[in-house]
């Protein structure tokens, strides 16, 4: 066997004394420099700068291999280094994996970005596309549109309201708002200072003060959120990223977090949470005004699952496949967080020839792995959705699609941006042709993300797609509401016959959990006698009784943190054989196939362990994909689900059968304009229209 290749013998660019190759990168696009070395020096190659050596890093192989959480780690490389120290300060995007606050914070965050708050946040993700819509329907003809200045708008004022219940008006304004100029300089003298030597960083002395004023300027509009949050006392709302900042407590420490990290938090999102969904709308709008079969094939769907809808709903929103594969195409080719750093833990060997020592950097070239011909394909630099195609992905190797980073840190925020990005696209194309009249040719500009740089174009509203004005409800429905009966209650179709089941859930999103509830409910309306709790109240309490159905999700392969000791008792070696014995049971797993590695790992599992230790299947697992028709493949384990109870535990089909109503039908009436979060938001009253008159 050959001996270990060092770092030192890995080819790579010659570098000048103590510079290393800073001339040789590109200052206003760097990564199409890094792409174009890995094009002369192949797969793997090394990089020097004044903040070290590092190897950049593109075969799927290697990158398959430093994705393993047990050897490689993430590695905060000098930009975020920068901004860590300045800026964004012990962000969860900024920080290292072994700081407390970084899994402190990581766990009371994580409930914001469930299934249902990806609900929740659909009305106000509508506010502000409905901004952007409006603006550009008003553009006289001829009249250009900046696409990166508009979506970097779009999305900043996006995750202000979703997340902070803050509005930036950037619709309303002639000039950039100062946050925004405030945090662009900031971005672009964090990557300069990256790139020098730290003397002649301390030489630049107005560059210092100017980023000191940057920084107290964004810390103090942030610091007037959490004051005014506050202020509110128990009428906030504190569902969102500020107020689970402000009141969630991590349930491994007990603690919550401290006020200076609530701010690095708050900058970290607001700055990360925008500039990366910006550059992929952008990215995906190039595509396709140089590809106008791909978007005429998407407007397609879209006008088929929108119709006349001018406020499209989440379901809708979802059923955009192709829409999604557009996205995706656009960062498999272009990811706007385009580097992602790994280091080893200790001294090891890639593979199996590389040598390379602890704490150095490996940095994952994105755009390159994204084009390796042997997983993509022969087209492999021509845009084309199908390259993300369900089989598609379904059949790619382990961690070659890696647009938004790896394992435990892993965008949080993944399925909000896919969200904002489909919703968003799918409104433009509904309602314009997008026009390429300067004969656009792609070029990069690099902050902290990748996006096209001065990509402007112009719009024209589609002939025949005027859409109902919004929130309008027809005469005839408001006075068929006002005479509607008041509710009644349900009456259980099923007598009261107490067979004991047991709803157990396994959950840190929340997602499961809402799934067991309602399930639990369905128990109940149906006569069991129902228990509903999570899986680790209930190590050693799987009786024969009854049935079983348990609903759990997976963290990077490993149980929920109300799972561990569930998980960790039926594979206890120690645990009878037949603990589970007599028992009857069904599974469903919630899942997201972008880990494909590890995808429903700990729904197989106790699935698996429960009939190993005695217990009898009597529905089939399900999964359920957020990467896909997740709501769809729910129902398609449900049904069927309680017929299959009760058959298996000996009860009268009528047991499978849901609650019935006296009437069967009852409506009730709730003005949903009052309790939108848009209205809640600008504390707006309803008003009569006194007068309407056209102005000359």
């Amino acid at each position: 066997m050959a001996a270990p290749i060092d770092v030192d013998e890995i080819p790579g660019p010659r570098g000048v004394p103590f510079l290393g190759n800073v001339f040789d990168i590109d200052s206003h696009s760097p990564v199409e420099g890094l792409v174009q070395m890995a094009r002369q020096y192949g797969p793997i190659y090394k990089v020097s700068v004044p903040a070290g050596t590092r190897l950049m890093i593109s075969d799927p192989d290697l990158v398959n291999e430093i994705c393993d959480d047990a050897r490689f780690d993430k590695k905060i490389s000098a930009g975020l280094a920068v901004l860590s120290q300045s800026l964004a300060g012990r962000g969860l995007f900024t920080s290292e994996t072994t700081d407390p606050l970084w899994q402190r914070a990581h766990n009371i965050l994580m409930a914001p970005f469930s299934l249902q708050a990806m609900r929740d946040y659909i009305p106000r993700m509508l506010d502000i596309a409905n901004q952007l819509t409006d603006k550009w329907t008003r553009l006289n003809p001829g009249d250009e549109v900046d696409v990166p200045a508009s979506m970097t708008a779009l999305t900043l004022d996006t995750i202000a309201l979703c997340g902070f219940d803050y509005r930036f008006n950037s619709f309303y304004r002639d000039t950039p708002h100062p946050f925004v100029e405030a945090m662009v300089r900031s971005l672009l003298t964090a990557q300069a200072r990256a790139r020098r030597l730290p003397a002649l960083n301390r030489l630049r002395i107005r560059e210092q003060r100017q980023l000191g004023d940057d920084q107290t300027f964004m810390k103090d509009l942030v610091g007037k959120l959490i004051s005014e949050r506050r202020q509110q006392g128990g009428a906030a709302d504190n569902s969102d990223l500020l107020g689970r900042m402000l009141t969630g407590v991590d349930p491994q420490s007990g603690k919550g977090l401290p006020d200076d990290n609530i701010i690095s938090q708050c900058l970290t999102f607001l700055i990360a949470g925008h500039e990366t969904t910006s550059g992929l709308i952008s990215f995906a709008i190039y595509y396709l005004v140089k590809n106008p079969d791909y978007a005429k094939r998407a407007r397609t769907e879209i006008d088929e699952v929108f119709g006349d809808s001018a406020s499209p709903s989440y379901e809708q929103v979802h059923r955009l496949t192709y829409v999604l594969q557009i996205l995706e195409e656009s960062l498999r080719l272009w990811p706007t967080a385009p580097l992602s750093t790994r280091t080893p833990r200790t001294d090891t060997v890639i593979g199996g020839r590389y040598a390379v020592p602890a704490g150095i950097g490996l940095t994952v070239l994105i755009p390159m792995l994204h084009r390796h011909q042997g997983v993509w394909g022969a087209d492999v630099e021509q845009f084309n959705p199908d390259h993300l195609s369900p089989q598609h992905k379904t059949a790619l190797p382990p961690n070659a699609y890696k647009p938004f980073g790896t394992g435990q840190r892993a965008c949080i925020g993944r399925q909000f941006a896919l969200q904002e990005a489909t919703l968003v696209l799918g409104m433009l194309l509904k309602r314009f042709e997008l026009v390429d009249h300067l004969n656009y040719q792609l070029k990069t500009k690099q902050t902290l993300t990748v996006k096209p740089d001065e990509f402007r174009i112009q719009v024209r509203a589609r002939e025949g797609r005027t859409l109902p004005r919004r929130g309008v409800a027809p005469t005839a429905a408001r006075a068929a509401w006002a005479k509607a009966d008041p509710a009644v209650p349900p009456v259980p179709a099923t007598a009261q016959h107490g067979t004991p089941l047991r709803v157990l859930f396994g959950s840190n999103l929340g997602t499961a959990e809402a799934i067991a509830n309602k399930l639990a409910s369905e128990g109940t309306e149906r006569g069991f006698a129902v228990i509903l709790g999570p899986l680790d109240d209930h190590i050693d309490d799987v009786p024969a009784d009854g049935a079983i159905l348990l609903v759990c999700s997976s963290y990077n392969g490993t149980p929920p943190e109300n799972g561990v000791a569930f998980c960790r008792w039926l594979r206890d070696p120690k645990t009878p054989k037949d603990a589970c014995a007599g028992a009857s049971y069904a599974v469903f797993g919630c899942g997201d196939t972008q880990w494909a590695a590890t995808y429903q790992a700990v729904p197989k599992l106790l699935d698996t362990e429960l009939e190993e230790h005695g217990a009898r299947r009597i529905h089939a697992r399900g999964a359920g994909d957020a990467e896909a028709d997740f709501d769809g493949q729910y129902r398609a384990w449900h049904d069927g689900l309680w017929r299959d109870v009760a058959a298996a535990l000996n009860l009268p089909s009528s047991a499978a059968e849901p609650a019935s109503t006296a009437p069967r039908l009852s409506i009730s009436i709730v003005n949903r304009q009052l309790t939108n979060p848009v209205i809640l938001s600008y504390k707006a009253h309803p008003a009569r229209v006194r007068e309407n008159r056209e102005l000359w």
